[in-house]
């Protein structure tokens, strides 16, 4: 129940995400795991929030990547409405990484349905699931999952001490962004 789709992006339009996004306002998470910046908000629409002309290949990624897990997984057709609900660019230093298991669905985000990684930079590690075969980080990478307690996951640190990018998000019923 993980769709995995590999170069969704290049590696020259992985650099160049990257780039845009440290130029915006940034944020310090859970006491400085890692860096992130909001590509789309809350609220916002896609289109809008991707309409850099720098973001139009993660916009389209993330389109293809959508596309292909309801092919793989029709059911999710039988969900109440479910969109798009905010996307961040995350950047891990090289000591740093997400190794608590987790999933995205929780008392505080009820709504989350489907979870997303879209992977920046080549790193020697992995999105480790409990359940489920680790996944590689691969620049141009994506893989769509569900947010709920069956796909329970954590980070690996890179091993070659490199910076670690991604943009990650959720896919959440309607009545969240209404």
């Amino acid at each position: 129940m993980i769709e995995q789709i590999d170069n969704l992006l290049t590696k020259e339009e992985c650099n160049k995400i990257i780039d845009y996004a440290k130029g915006l306002d940034m944020g310090t998470y859970d006491k400085g795991r890692y860096d992130y910046s909001y590509i789309m908000r809350r609220g916002q629409y896609m289109e809008t929030a991707f309409s850099h002309p720098v973001l139009q290949p993660a916009y389209r990624a993330l389109v293809t990547l959508k596309k292909a897990y309801i092919k793989s997984f029709p059911e999710v057709n039988n969900l109440d409405p479910w969109t798009l609900d905010y996307v961040r660019f995350k950047w891990w230093k090289p000591e740093n990484y997400y190794d608590t298991w987790h999933s995205e669905h929780d008392f505080h985000q009820p709504y989350r349905t489907l979870s997303f990684l879209l992977y920046l930079s080549d790193n020697n590690c992995s999105t480790h699931f409990r359940r489920y075969e680790s996944v590689a980080t691969r620049a141009g990478r994506g893989i769509m999952f569900p947010a709920y307690f069956t796909h329970e996951h954590r980070g690996e640190q890179c091993k070659d001490g490199l910076d670690r990018y991604i943009l990650s998000g959720y896919y959440s019923f309607f009545e969240i962004i209404k």
